[in-house]
């Protein structure tokens, strides 16, 4: 019996082994594979693979040694998923392929360009050409990809990059060392605007807590991670859906999802931001078609908040303009949210913007207003539909609170603004609300952000009424 025991145990445990072994071994074909498609999904005529270039650059390490010093290029293509966006991924190929060529024609014969990521290149300079001539290619490099593009009809577009320049072995002594010094001066590059060439230097070594998270973000939009949330803003008047906030989260492999203020420090200084708004754009306009089948009858507006430096971005109108016409969106249903302090930063170029945003049919809403006469007088020289203030001044000092309630609702009367109080925590918060004649309100006790499918039901059982 025992020993009859002891070899059932034995059995289990077998099985149990090749289970195992057969999992990592399935887990290891499925990488492989993933990996031969997506280099497969890369390849492009003029380029060599990435498994190529590191070939390349590992073996001439090993045969020349340190006494034969050699550049690498690394080339990024400039806010490229824009392009991917506006034009999709057939074209965006094609865009790119067009840029090879133009690059091309500037390199010494005989120079391979590697496709090392969808939109980023390496090329290896041998040490047959000294420091400043690798320079000059980078620049040269530069000017190629700036050349303009022509696409079908009359449209015309103009790429640039950002473009990291290291020597070996100065800059690192392996092809892993080289390329982490190559993401540090591509960092910087961005986090200036991008298009531009930079050379790698030690004291750039301080910045390096910050590449990993940048290089993680740009995975992250290549492979979908990022995503809308929407806290709905209820009409208490009327008891019904007003709209919805679009809040960005990123549901991170490895930390979850992630809140805004965890990431979008890092998408400013790198200009990924820019990514941002298109995408909200694209991903709200769908949102609200989804919406409006669902729900017909409703009238229900959808915000999508938009940072200082997005407005600052000369192209922003004319980007989300492109958008518009993808989807033939009329926009007069789409709110853009700014902050009350961007009217003071850049104001001209801000104001020019938001003129054509609203010219296209855009809501204007701001955020964090105050009343006080610098910003009215701000404000009056915009045509903006919704005021949008913090739950301070439910909490303020019993006469100032009223005081500035009835004088914000009568400012608002009087120029035929909307006005909506976020934050509302709790029922006394909305009770004080609904006393002041403020109609519209949004706030975690009302409902918290929710995925849109989770806000089809949201409406569909119209939950505010619980709690109104």
């Amino acid at each position: 019996m025992i020993y009859a025991g002891i070899e059932i145990v034995g059995t289990i445990l077998f099985v149990i082994g090749m289970l195992i072994a057969s999992y990592f071994l399935a887990r290891s074909v499925f990488k492989e594979r993933k990996k031969i498609r997506e280099e497969k999904e890369m390849q492009m005529e003029g380029v060599i693979s990435r498994a190529a270039i590191s070939s390349i650059i590992a073996s001439n390490i090993a045969r020349v040694g340190k006494d034969v010093p050699f550049s690498v290029f690394y080339v990024d293509m400039d806010r490229f998923g824009e392009f991917v966006n506006a034009f999709g991924a057939k074209e965006a190929d094609r865009i790119l392929e067009r840029v090879v060529k133009n690059m091309e024609t500037v390199l010494p014969k005989g120079i391979k360009i590697a496709r090392y990521q969808s939109d980023e290149f390496m090329i290896f300079i041998p040490g047959t050409y000294d420091r400043s001539e690798s320079l000059g290619y980078a620049n040269r490099l530069k000017e190629a990809i700036s050349k303009p593009i022509k696409l079908f009809g009359d449209t015309q577009i103009t790429t640039t990059a950002s473009i990291a320049v290291v020597f070996y072995p100065m800059h690192g002594e392996t092809l892993k060392e080289l390329l982490k010094s190559m993401q540090i001066a591509l960092y910087l590059i961005k986090k200036n605007g991008g298009n531009a060439v930079r050379i790698y230097s030690n004291d750039m070594g301080e910045h390096g807590e910050h590449i990993e998270y940048y290089y993680q973000i740009k995975h992250a939009i290549q492979h979908k991670e990022f995503q809308l949330y929407y806290q709905p803003i209820i009409d208490v008047k009327n008891k019904d859906i007003y709209g919805v906030e679009t809040l960005i989260r990123w549901n991170h492999p490895e930390h979850g999802l992630l809140a805004p203020n965890q990431f979008l420090g890092v998408m400013e200084q790198s200009g990924d931001i820019h990514w941002i708004g298109l995408w909200g754009l694209e991903t709200l306009i769908k949102t609200h078609q989804e919406l409006d089948q669902t729900f017909p009858s409703k009238r229900i507006y959808l915000t999508l908040n938009l940072s200082p430096k997005q407005l600052i971005n000369d192209l922003l109108p004319s980007d989300f303009q492109k958008i518009l016409k993808k989807y033939r969106m009329n926009p007069e249903f789409i709110v853009l949210e700014i902050i009350e302090f961007a009217l003071f930063e850049k104001e001209t170029t801000i104001f020019k913007n938001l003129k054509k945003l609203k010219d296209m049919g855009f809501k204007i809403a701001i955020d964090g207003f105050g009343l006080d006469y610098q910003t009215l007088s701000k404000v009056d020289k915009l045509d903006i539909d919704i005021i949008k203030l913090d739950n301070e001044f439910l909490q303020a000092e019993e006469y100032m609170k009223g005081k500035f309630a009835s004088l914000l609702v009568e400012y608002a009367e009087k120029n035929q603004y909307d006005i909506i109080c976020e934050s509302i925590e709790d029922s006394e918060m909305l009770n004080q609300a609904i006393s002041y004649d403020v109609k519209y309100l949004q706030g975690f006790y009302l409902a918290k952000p929710m995925s849109s499918e989770a806000l089809k039901g949201y409406i569909g059982t119209k939950h505010w009424n619980e709690l109104i």
